[in-house]
């Protein structure tokens, strides 16, 4: 299972405010479910973001680091100091309470942004020198620099590697799923107002790609039309554009094991809204709320929010007075298990959190 946002760098985007579901969206609520906190913790620096959950309660992401490394420094100036220090911030494997550091491909930045049931992860880091870097799977025996994809954004349960493959001698992109094996299998669109197989000087990491991976193979990705982005899921091979919400232009998020897709889609007013694809109909969940994640029961997360039924701040869900200010929850496991960042209101530092249904 993998959990993906419209991009994996900017995953920490804040809603404020919940609105009420449109009549023909709602679905009997739920019983609302409170939450337990359990703090991650970090490498050392304080800081930790929180961004993909297995099903086993593994969290991956990336954390500040208490170490001090010397980086070279800007052009001098008077009265600026001789040597320049900063602290990694390095990807993360979180297991039982213990914060494991993945480390770098030789920089002082890496990132998790998908975890599998075996606790694979995949992200990307920064290389010794700049321009050098890119995709890594860290799989317990240290991290490995992928040739493919380029930018890795999903992994299921077999091992498949969701992401974006480039030709750089073609100036190429497109979404790609890559076996554990090595082999490489281009996505395709074949209708000729999409487009799946990108050229240009300037590409970037997040479209055209396959954003996320479910255990039966399925595929979500985003391409491109004439008004942006849109939706596919590859099911064997096959693609499937999704429906929009009325207007142009969507973007999938997440995929869970039964086909479900969550994301957001332009209506014909031209607001943005989420979505649910489910068994091809289209849920508009409102403008306020922009899905990253969905379970296996349909549970759904985004920014400060929770949707199973109805829409719910995740901050009225856990204990009062917890020191926390939950701002961005990024994925959700069968469990119902929540990893979220939030701002501890003592120090203003994000933490990530776990939330257990209580």
């Amino acid at each position: 299972m993998t959990r993906f946002g419209t991009s994996p760098l900017a995953l920490m985007a804040v809603l404020a405010v919940a609105v009420g579901l449109p009549a023909a969206a709602a679905a009997p609520a739920a019983a609302a479910t409170t939450y337990t906190i359990t703090d991650l913790g970090s490498l050392g620096g304080g800081v930790t973001r929180g961004l993909a959950i297995n099903a086993s309660g593994q969290v991956t992401g990336d954390s500040v680091s208490s170490q001090l490394v010397q980086v070279p420094c800007p052009p001098q100036r008077y009265g600026q100091p001789k040597k320049c220090f900063t602290n990694p911030d390095d990807a993360f494997e979180w297991s039982n309470g213990t914060m494991t550091d993945l480390g770098t491909l030789g920089g002082n930045f890496s990132q998790g942004v998908a975890i599998n049931r075996s606790g694979e992860v995949v992200g990307s880091s920064s290389g010794k020198s700049s321009g050098t870097g890119g995709a890594f799977l860290s799989n317990g025996h240290g991290m490995h620099q992928l040739s493919a994809p380029a930018f890795a954004y999903g992994i299921n349960d077999s091992g498949q590697i969701a992401g974006q493959c480039r030709n750089s001698m073609f100036l190429q992109a497109y979404p790609c799923v890559v076996g554990s094996n090595g082999a490489i299998t281009a996505l395709q669109e074949s209708n000729p107002d999409i487009e799946c197989l990108y050229i240009n000087t300037i590409i970037g990491p997040n479209i055209p790609a396959a954003v996320a991976i479910n255990n039966n193979g399925q595929i979500l990705g985003n391409c491109f039309n004439s008004a942006g982005g849109i939706a596919l899921v590859w099911t064997n091979d096959t693609p499937t554009v999704l429906p929009t919400l009325g207007g142009v232009a969507s973007s999938g998020t997440a995929i869970n094991n039964l086909g479900q897709v969550v994301g957001t889609s332009e209506t014909s007013t031209g607001a943005e809204d989420g979505f649910l694809w489910s068994n091809g109909t289209m849920t508009d969940l409102g403008s306020n709320f922009s899905p990253t994640a969905v379970n296996g029961s349909g549970v759904i997360v985004g920014g400060q929010f929770v949707y199973n039924g109805t829409l719910q701040n995740l901050n009225t869900l856990i204990p009062q007075g917890s020191g926390y200010q939950i701002q961005s929850a990024t994925g959700i496991n069968d469990n119902g298990q929540i990893v979220a960042n939030a701002t501890d209101t003592a120090t203003g530092q994000t933490h990530a959190l776990l939330l257990n249904p209580s």
